[in-house]
């Protein structure tokens, strides 16, 4: 009986150092002036997380295509507003999100290209808030202080000087899908000890915590 061998198609051959090879046994068939499939600068995805600089978000962005994500709507942040609302009606806790809370989160929700981060220029943000550079902090404080956001500049953080990185509470904004979010969410409320582990009406008081 004879020997079986594998088709040798154009496609299982490639180029490396100058010689043919079999990609699947390894076998040179000979020799080739073509670059190498091993030659260039690989081009890796930066971490999400280790973004330091709009260039590095967009770096990050580069590798996936974002028309695979669900839309990005305003609706479950004003479900989370509701929900906040009734919550307080019905317990007499205050954990409401208040009107200019809210349309700040809309403006910053618009902002958010993915996950729950913003990516700018301090300057670029503060006209798209339509506020003064220098007003920029304040204006942001009344949802920092809520634990709505997190803010990273280059005095507090490694991020390159003139920009800015906004971290949006996920349960409020998030752009990916319902698991990623999840994920989000309990990382989110890791750093305040037990409060992510409530349940009822602690886990969600959180929000405005």
């Amino acid at each position: 009986m004879h020997d079986v061998h594998p088709l040798i198609t154009a496609t299982t051959l490639i180029s490396a150092d100058g010689l043919i090879i079999d990609k699947h046994t390894g076998e040179i068939h000979g020799h080739d002036s073509k670059p190498s499939v091993f030659s260039g600068v690989i081009n890796y995805q930066r971490e999400l997380g280790k973004c330091r600089s709009v260039d590095d978000f967009q770096d990050h962005l580069s590798h996936f295509d974002r028309r695979t994500l669900p839309p990005h709507e305003l609706h479950p942040l004003h479900e989370q507003v509701d929900y906040a609302h009734g919550l307080w009606r019905r317990t007499g806790v205050d954990c409401r999100i208040t009107i200019p809370q809210l349309r700040l989160l809309e403006k910053l929700h618009d902002l958010v290209l993915y996950r729950n981060v913003i990516f700018m220029t301090q300057a670029g943000l503060a006209k798209s808030l339509g506020t003064a550079e220098s007003n920029l902090m304040k204006k942001l404080k009344v949802l920092m202080d809520a634990n709505m956001l997190r803010v990273s500049t280059s005095r507090s953080d490694n991020i390159r000087k003139g920009e800015i990185k906004l971290s949006l509470n996920p349960r409020l904004v998030f752009r990916g899908h319902d698991k990623a979010q999840g994920h989000y969410i309990q990382e989110w409320y890791r750093p305040v000890g037990s409060l992510h582990t409530e349940t009822g009406a602690g886990e969600h008081l959180a929000i405005a915590a």
